[in-house]
């Protein structure tokens, strides 16, 4: 037996609020035939299948082998779609007729107070845009890679564009409608015609702004566009969820090396407070915005509660590390953290020393010796070509890490640099060389600098010439042409 054409049988005398009895009696059957159809136990004869399909109006392919539900669905949706393309229509044909029913004194103050509004929303996007996109900034320049950080926040800026434009597009469209179609379409019933102009006349008195009452209808193309502009919050708010869902990831990880420090007591007791804190506050937003997402209602007493609790419980743990943080002895650039490395090169007339603070010791050799201390746990890179050039990189942090909580947890901090310090040594006579050649490579960028300047002044005037004789030809042309 087909159990499509029963599943299809039961669902639309369901919606159709019929009992058995009464799809029945209108078919002519007995109330068990109509059962015996419902449970595949039987099939109608084909003058039934016809009554069937004139009655609800349905194709006798789709009652006997499709799903009715995804027919109606496709169906609705279409209608949706139709409605809102007519709507739009219907708004540009209202738009366009408004126009044409109003005289010039009221287009061109229609068309400012459009500009007007224009001006004010684009104002307003461009503030939120720039603070959203000072805040993204900030908020992914802790990434590791600079490309991820670019690109996350460069994400955000686009949606926070996106819902900027559609928003004020609604707000435009939304007031345009309230102020000017809304009163357009209440009284064109009562138009008093000129008798050649066939102008909508415009009561002074009346035109103001139409407030909305219950029957007041939308077109359905802003509630599209409405509906898209909720989405896109929401799509908003899930990438933050899941940037949020990082932080509390990152927040159990702290929670676990936090451990490490258990030798500071009070600070430690205090850290520990804070962190679990902020990871019930984290997980509260986390759940905020997950019920705003999915539209589920929020216990609103549970994470009052718990927020004022969390924030309790923050304060205390402040207060427990600050306590703790007394019994600490501040380090600066401890001496067992530093190596010292020394290189020697060969002197030359045109060698000089790309390094800022640099201590020149005079000392009886024919070459140049260099003494570096740093940082034990940096690379030290160098580099020669005419001049000298030496950074650090930190490849490997987790010795530097270990050697952080070992101080702390002996109640000191470390508090030091990746700064160099330089010890240059050279007879007086490569001293002075060094120098000279170090005073005259800035010389010669500050001079670079100054040529670059004119250059860019120069073309700028030549551009200004270009556009004055642009001008003169135009004007000899049109001479010319008379």
């Amino acid at each position: 037996m087909n159990n499509q054409f029963a599943e299809n049988l039961k669902k639309i005398r369901k919606d159709h609020h019929l009992s058995q009895e009464d799809l029945a009696s209108e078919l002519n059957v007995s109330r068990q035939a109509i059962s015996k159809w419902e449970s595949s136990l039987a099939y109608p004869e084909m003058d039934k299948i016809i009554a069937l399909c004139d009655k609800f109006n349905l194709n006798i392919d789709d009652l006997l082998h499709h799903d009715i539900n995804e027919i109606k669905k496709e169906e609705e949706g279409k209608k949706k779609v139709n409605k809102f393309i007519d709507d739009f229509l219907n708004f540009i044909t209202d738009t366009v007729n408004l126009f044409s029913n109003m005289d010039f004194k009221r287009k061109i103050k229609c068309l400012i107070e459009q500009i007007i509004i224009i001006t004010l929303l684009i104002i307003c996007s461009n503030i939120i845009v720039y603070f959203s996109d000072y805040i993204f900034n900030n908020i992914f320049s802790f990434l590791p890679h600079f490309k991820i950080s670019l690109f996350m926040s460069s994400l955000f800026n686009i949606i926070s564009i996106i819902i900027c434009v559609i928003f004020s597009l609604i707000i435009f469209i939304h007031v345009f409608k309230t102020r000017y179609l809304d009163y357009y379409n209440k009284y064109k019933k009562e138009i008093n015609l000129n008798n050649n102009t066939n102008k909508v006349v415009f009561k002074d008195k009346e035109e103001n702004i139409i407030i909305r009452d219950p029957k007041h209808s939308e077109y359905r193309f802003i509630n599209g566009l409405l509906k898209f502009f909720i989405f896109l919050i929401k799509l908003f708010s899930l990438m933050i969820a899941i940037f949020i869902s990082f932080i509390i990831i990152l927040l159990f990880i702290c929670l676990i090396v936090s451990f490490l420090l258990y030798k500071t007591k009070l600070f430690f007791l205090g850290l520990i407070l804070a962190i679990i804190s902020s990871i019930v506050l984290i997980t509260i937003i986390f759940l905020l915005i997950l019920n705003f997402i999915f539209n589920r209602e929020n216990d609103k007493k549970k994470m009052i509660w718990s927020i004022i609790f969390s924030l309790g419980l923050f304060g205390i743990g402040l207060g427990f590390i600050f306590v703790g943080s007394l019994n600490f002895e501040m380090l600066s650039n401890p001496k067992e953290l530093y190596r010292t490395k020394t290189s020697e090169y060969v002197m030359q007339d045109d060698l000089f020393l790309l390094i800022g603070n640099v201590n020149y010791i005079e000392k009886d050799i024919p070459n140049i010796e260099i003494t570096y201390e740093y940082n034990k746990y940096y690379d030290l890179i160098e580099y020669k070509d005419k001049g000298i050039d030496v950074w650090l990189e930190l490849n490997n942090p987790f010795p530097l890490i270990k050697e952080v909580i070992k101080y702390l947890n002996n109640n000191k901090v470390i508090n030091f640099t990746n700064n160099i310090t330089i010890n240059v040594y050279a007879s007086k006579e490569n001293i002075a060389i060094l120098k000279n050649n170090w005073n005259r490579y800035i010389n010669n960028l500050d001079e670079i600098g100054i040529m670059q300047e004119n250059y860019e002044n120069r073309i700028q005037e030549l551009e200004e010439l270009n556009y004055i004789y642009q001008e003169q030809l135009e004007e000899y042309r049109e001479l010319l042409d008379r």
